[in-house]
């Protein structure tokens, strides 16, 4: 049995490993209960982290810039100085873009070698938070336009699906900047099979109230074709909801991963490929 592979990407320099299980299973169980015959088999998950690579350096800073000890809102400085860093760390010929894009790199090559993964033509389904959006979709880019001997999974060929949730890259995108980072991939990958490469789908959500996340079908032509639709959903808890502390909830929160899992239910769906 053919499966569908599901790669997580997580975006806050602060964030623990496994930060994915929780979603994962969410998924899973919105996917299966969704229609008759689906199975948890039919999906393969894996997580990518390298919050390793900045977390010390991060609570470093924060501890040293509140040595009064009398700044306020704490939650929301430490998504501040998440993003606010990796801006100005996560740029090409940086020693932290390397760093993360090897992990990225790392990751991908560690998943296609899973038992279960076929190489050159597993499809790929990509989920990607916060900052996680800024780096996928450069990495993308990156990997499907360049020449490799890597195989088609990890240069993204196989690529069916993309989620971007609290995605910033639409700051990227100022015409003033000019940057690599601010540029649409392409989702659907050369390998997918003709019927198949047609169900392909860029999904970005975004809550309102998250002052960090941005629509991304407005900034481009580029954008506007790539980019299936931008969704506005409500994520966070009754203290969180209403205010740019929402960015951390979208990984618990149901208007998030319900039509995730419908996304991954329509991939999935009965194809002469996955029999």
């Amino acid at each position: 049995m053919k499966r569908l592979a599901i790669a997580v990407i997580h975006g806050l320099g602060s964030e623990d490993e496994f930060y994915s299980v929780e979603l994962k299973h969410r998924i899973t169980e919105e996917y299966v209960n969704g229609a008759e015959g689906r199975l948890e088999d039919d999906l393969l998950f894996f997580e990518i982290y390298w919050a390793d690579l900045v977390k010390e350096e991060l609570e470093s800073f924060r501890n040293k810039a509140n040595y009064k000890g009398d700044l306020a809102y704490q939650n929301l400085r430490q998504i501040m100085t998440d993003t606010q860093a990796l801006a100005l760390l996560y740029t090409p010929g940086t020693e932290l873009y390397e760093s993360i894009n090897n992990r990225i790199k790392d990751g991908m090559r560690k998943f296609a070698s899973h038992r279960r993964v076929l190489p050159d033509e597993t499809p790929l389904v990509v989920l990607a938070h916060s900052y996680g959006g800024v780096m996928m979709s450069h990495f993308i880019k990156s990997m499907q336009e360049n020449d490799s001997k890597l195989s088609n999974f990890e240069t993204m060929k196989t690529l069916v699906g993309y989620v971007t949730f609290g995605n910033p890259q639409g700051m990227y995108a100022m015409h003033g900047l000019d940057s690599v980072l601010g540029q649409s991939c392409k989702i659907t990958g050369s390998a997918l099979p003709a019927d198949l490469a047609k169900r392909a789908k860029w999904l970005n959500f975004y809550d309102k109230d998250d002052i960090v996340a941005y629509p991304l079908k407005g900034l481009s032509d580029e954008f506007n074709a790539n980019v299936h639709g931008d969704y506005e959903i409500n994520v966070g808890s009754a203290a969180t909801s209403w205010n740019p502390a929402c960015h951390t909830g979208y990984w618990e929160d149901k208007d998030f991963y319900k039509p995730v899992a419908e996304l991954i239910g329509e991939l999935r769906a009965p194809h002469s490929f996955w029999d």
